[in-house]
């Protein structure tokens, strides 16, 4: 087991403030990042995976997988983590399969025969020029770029957005056969209903604040006094939440 950890994530724009994010994770379970657009959700997600280049010079906060800190190790810490989302780190103008070969030398565990192996299963034609990919074809592709370098840790920002509904389904099996090979998942997202069936645990973040932190468990619990039933949906279960705290003041 692999534990990821962060501490005190801030980060302020004119409209806008992360505040104050801390929470930890463990590898083999499912975490679902929540909030409506516009809550924190790509924000934190570049903070902790060290693509906002601008907050690694902050002196508070820390970020973590195993004993390797973001802050202390940059490179040894994001080869420990996969980070799927729409900006695009590749070379447009190569292809698929000319992009793994040129960013998999970064990663000593990379191989080029499971990417060859996943893109062949998620339907990614290695010949095509990265231009030329469609959203969802681009979000497989970084997936099947970042499992072949076998990460502790796969976050993933709104992956699903991109997928017609079968291949949303099969998308998600994959994941939980990840669960299964002992990788921790973090999925952003504000819809929640496609992650119903593989949610360990809430985050829920609210005009950049982390409201919720539980067990998906310890929250039915909690839906269950209040109301004498369990929780059908996740979507029920933040409903209640946000019913249940004051306005920010």
């Amino acid at each position: 087991m692999t534990t990821f950890s962060c501490t005190n994530i801030t980060r302020r724009y004119k409209n806008f403030c992360l505040d104050n994010v801390s929470f930890s994770m463990e590898t083999g379970y499912f975490y679902v990042l929540a909030g409506v657009n516009g809550s924190g959700k790509t924000t934190l997600l570049n903070c902790i995976t060290g693509v906002d280049s601008s907050f690694l010079h902050g002196i508070l906060w820390n970020a973590q997988i195993g004993d390797v800190s973001l802050k202390a190790s940059p490179e040894a810490y994001r080869r420990k983590l996969g980070y799927i989302s729409e900006r695009c780190p590749f070379f447009m103008e190569e292809s698929v399969a000319q992009n793994g070969l040129t960013y998999g030398e970064f990663y000593p565990d990379w191989s080029v025969r499971d990417y060859s192996s996943y893109l062949s299963r998620l339907d990614v034609d290695p010949s095509k020029r990265v231009y030329q990919l469609s959203k969802g074809e681009f979000m497989k592709m970084q997936t099947c770029f970042a499992l072949a370098h076998h990460p502790d840790f796969l976050f993933l920002d709104e992956p699903l957005e991109g997928f017609d509904p079968v291949f949303r389904r099969e998308f998600l099996d994959l994941l939980g056969e990840l669960l299964d090979r002992d990788m921790g998942i973090l999925l952003s997202t504000h819809i929640t209903e496609d992650v119903d069936r593989l949610a360990d645990y809430l985050l829920i973040l609210e005009n950049g604040r982390l409201t919720a932190d539980a067990s998906r468990e310890a929250l039915n619990d909690r839906y269950r006094e209040l109301t004498g039933v369990s929780a059908p949906h996740i979507r029920d279960l933040l409903e209640l939440e946000h019913s249940q705290r004051p306005p920010r003041s």
